[in-house]
């Protein structure tokens, strides 16, 4: 049974990027394969120079191949909505045959997208009591 690894969490204002880390446990460089989902899709799935962006996420996710050559599967996130809020997680392979290939899950990121500090309001600061 191999146990999944702790939650990390990351935040950001919307409009901003985030990075959800990731380190591969070994790399095969012959099959340079990562996927990133959340409880509901895959959103980003990398074999070695092909990618699939989900429907949503096309043009604002990348695991950049170089650096997953590197070991570095962290997923970045551009442009970021309210709706990319949630729990993202990864996966790698770690055997493959002809007919399957077996995954292990590396982490679990819960993202939280808030508005722009810029965009607070004062008026919120005036509501204490006098």
């Amino acid at each position: 049974l191999l146990s999944a690894e702790p939650e990390i969490s990351v935040s950001g204002p919307v409009g901003s990027t985030a990075v959800l880390p990731c380190e591969l446990t070994s790399v095969d460089t012959h099959t340079l394969y990562i996927r990133w989902n959340t409880e509901s899709e895959i959103v980003f799935e990398r074999l070695s120079v092909a990618s699939y962006q989900a429907e949503g996420y096309e043009g604002r996710v990348d695991v950049p191949v170089e650096q997953l050559r590197k070991g570095n599967c962290s997923l970045v996130l551009h442009n970021l909505t309210f709706t990319d809020t949630g729990v993202y997680s990864s996966y790698q392979t770690v055997r493959r045959t002809k007919r399957s290939v077996e995954v292990v899950s590396i982490s679990h990121v819960k993202l939280s997208v808030h508005v722009s500090r810029l965009e607070d309001t004062p008026s919120s600061i005036s509501s204490a009591p006098t």
